[in-house]
């Protein structure tokens, strides 16, 4: 269960660091220093290859205008995933 949880935020972070990116018409380089990291791993994200750290997924909804909105979708999908989960038990 744990494991379908974290591909859900891991989906979620990409997505919204790729919007983010994309609406303030930054490269990857740039994107990279606003978040403090390398290029690399910045590059991570948004191919999936790894999940953001801890400081990444607090700064990356921060960077929009309207944070909450972030965090509410992101509530809504956990919460279907949970029931879909305890359908499944």
């Amino acid at each position: 269960m744990r494991h379908e949880k974290e591909k859900l935020l891991k989906e979620e972070l990409r997505i919204l660091a790729i919007t983010t990116r994309d609406r303030l018409g930054l490269t990857q380089k740039e994107m990279d220093r606003r978040l403090a990291m390398s290029e690399s791993c910045y590059s991570d994200i948004e191919t999936v290859c790894t999940m953001c750290k801890t400081l990444t997924a607090v700064i990356l909804p921060d960077m929009q205008d309207d944070s909450k909105r972030f965090l509410f979708a992101a509530k809504a999908k956990f919460k279907e995933q949970y029931e879909k989960e305890m359908k499944a038990t």
